[in-house]
């Protein structure tokens, strides 16, 4: 198990991520500094714990990052770039944030 002050992962998933979608989880502890998100809980199965998918910009480009809270931190389970159809939420969610 990997983690920093923010984040823990499992290495294998950690490896798995980067090689198919690349992005590492030992960078993502930036999008957690407080930035505008869209968080969601995923209600899609019972994972046994809570999860949730957040959509967030890092660098360039909106991701979803699915991340459950576990022992003070937030154990990361996977991150990929958002579909259209995320980044279209992320848009419309950003907009109404921005003309508060």
């Amino acid at each position: 198990m990997g983690h920093d002050d923010v984040c823990s992962w499992n290495e294998g998933k950690r490896e798995l991520n980067a090689e198919n979608h690349g992005y590492d989880f030992r960078d993502l502890h930036v999008v957690f500094d407080g930035r505008f998100c869209v968080t969601r809980e995923d209600r899609r199965s019972d994972y046994g714990e809570t999860r949730f998918n957040m959509l967030v910009r890092f660098d360039v480009r909106i991701i979803n990052v699915t991340w459950t809270p576990r022992e003070g931190r937030r154990h990361l389970i996977s991150a990929r770039p958002a579909s259209r159809e995320e980044r279209k939420v992320y848009d419309e969610r950003a907009a109404q944030h921005e003309s508060g």
